[in-house]
């Protein structure tokens, strides 16, 4: 078996002292209210993630070097999500993207879909999408990997009732170089704009790109046939995450007193902040630089998976490596700062879902 090299894209290099550094120019800041999420982490390794559907073969699988569970999907497939509720007009979407190519063969590599897709009630309209591609409007982000020394692109194009409503044209098709292990995929949607992040680096800002009156009510994807085996491709995605939703971080910690954030990521069972969280940081030390007397008390929380005590000193170096970011990667003084953990003892949510788990998943600021 050859031996499978991991490649992803970066667009920022990893600066030593933070990797927040490489987000620096990150303006993503995801929902506020957390719609579907999805990790697979419930999931039989060797199967069909529960209430997907695919016309050819996807299986969750563990992979090396990696926390968690990931959705493998085969080449020549299609996959459809469970139906979801009705997106609002306004919606984020992130997810995380793992790529492994073996040996350069000489072949092109598959292109890969992600997917909002609006399908028909029922069975029938995500079977219709599965078995002939058929969606009542979809935004597709189509990813076509280079390999391992060539770079990779990305196109935008949207469908509306099968009619290609928005397309990129060759001249705005995105080129993206370097490497990293897991792509960062974050969304923005506004009514017909839609925004599109990798590892923070914005690709797309097209202001009619979804059809008009559409609405997303499932997550799909998509992947070519290839002459690759299983040994020299893998595509895998894990981290799906919905919400609803723009926050608006200032009023609410200047004249509600108290900010909720589920947009502060960390690594499992680690204090280790995710670089993807840079936007919401930076939303935060705004206010908190435009308003040089205002101090704040920043408060984690866990969800309710683990040890009550390990959860709640988890919580308290959370919001302490909180505390820690503001003031080196965004120059906040600390003494306007405060940190408290509550660990699983104040859920807002039910632990028994997914979506429960990731609203309990929160950092808190509240003002002093």
């Amino acid at each position: 078996m050859k031996k499978i090299i991991m490649l992803a894209v970066a667009l920022l290099p990893l600066i030593a002292h933070s990797q927040l550094s490489a987000y620096s120019r990150y303006d993503f800041v995801p929902g506020e209210n957390i719609l579907y999420a999805e990790d697979f982490a419930g999931d039989a390794i060797g199967e069909l993630p529960m209430k997907w559907i695919t016309n050819n073969r996807g299986e969750v699988v563990t992979v090396e070097s990696t926390s968690g569970q990931w959705f493998r999907l085969f080449p020549g497939s299609r996959f459809s999500s469970p139906a979801l509720k009705p997106m609002p007009v306004n919606f984020t979407m992130e997810a995380d993207l793992l790529l492994q190519f073996g040996d350069d063969g000489g072949y092109v590599y598959p292109e890969v879909e992600i997917k909002l897709l609006q399908l028909l009630p029922g069975d029938a309209g995500v079977n219709n999408f599965v078995v002939n591609q058929d969606a009542v409007n979809e935004v597709a982000l189509v990813l076509q990997p280079g390999g391992a020394e060539k770079p990779m692109t990305a196109t935008l194009r949207s469908y509306a009732k099968g009619t290609a409503f928005f397309s990129n044209q060759p001249k705005d098709i995105k080129t993206l170089s370097g490497k990293s292990e897991v792509l960062h995929l974050s969304v923005w949607v506004q009514n017909q704009r839609a925004r599109y992040w990798i590892n923070g680096e914005k690709i797309f800002d097209i202001p009619l790109a979804v059809p008009s009156k559409a609405t997303v009510n499932h997550i799909g994807f998509s992947v070519e046939s290839s002459l690759y085996t299983e040994s020299q491709l893998g595509i895998f995605f894990s981290n799906i995450r919905l919400a609803e939703g723009t926050p608006d971080l200032r009023t609410k910690l200047l004249t509600e007193g108290r900010v909720v954030t589920n947009g502060i990521l960390f690594d499992v069972d680690s204090d280790r902040i995710k670089p993807e969280s840079a936007g919401v940081l930076k939303e935060i030390a705004a206010v908190l630089k435009a308003n040089p007397q205002v101090k704040v008390n920043i408060v984690g929380h866990t969800d309710s998976d683990g040890d009550d005590i390990k959860n709640l000193d988890l919580s308290k170096r959370r919001s302490m490596a909180v505390k820690n970011s503001l003031a080196a990667d965004f120059g906040i003084d600390s003494s306007r700062l405060q940190t408290e953990g509550k660990g699983e003892g104040q859920p807002v949510a039910d632990n028994k879902t997914k979506e429960g788990k990731a609203k309990n998943r929160r950092v808190e600021f509240i003002k002093l």
